[in-house]
């Protein structure tokens, strides 16, 4: 996501994270690269998170893909918003210090944002006022996105 004063939020994330979680940085550009060119935006490959998802994927799907993980690179999470197989929405994100996303404060803030994006992007899809054709978002001239920290 971009804003007016052209600061993109999965910028700020791998910004922040890239010193100190190198190795789940990577990982996470891994799977976005995966998806992207082999499998498309299927919901299996995020972690479900209220009407948002997050990277990496969900374990038990390693597993079955057999893929090598190490548990420490799974603390690190990238919000996104998944709109259709061919358009996901990077967002931000933090580490998950605990079970619930709640009880992880650099995880709770970015949550919350991506998930206040999330719906109201699934209102303004389900009035008309956004529409995806492809890998192309429309928008109506009276679409606009709206939050306060």
């Amino acid at each position: 996501m971009e804003f007016e004063d052209d600061s993109q939020e999965v910028k700020k994330f791998f910004d922040k994270y890239q010193e100190e979680y190198s190795k789940s940085v990577s990982y996470i550009k891994m799977w976005i690269a995966e998806i992207g060119e082999k499998y498309g935006a299927e919901e299996r490959f995020f972690r479900p998170e209220d009407n948002a998802g997050a990277l990496p994927p969900p374990s038990p799907l390693l597993r079955r893909l057999d893929k090598e993980f190490d548990k420490e690179n799974l603390s690190l999470r990238l919000y996104c918003i998944v709109l259709s197989p061919e358009i996901v929405i990077l967002v931000n994100g933090g580490i998950k210090e605990s079970q619930a996303t709640r009880d992880s404060p650099s995880c709770w803030k970015e949550f919350q944002f991506v998930s206040n994006i999330a719906s109201q992007l699934g209102r303004l899809i389900k009035q008309g006022h956004l529409t995806i054709n492809g890998k192309v978002l429309e928008r109506s001239e009276s679409f606009k996105l709206t939050y306060t920290k």
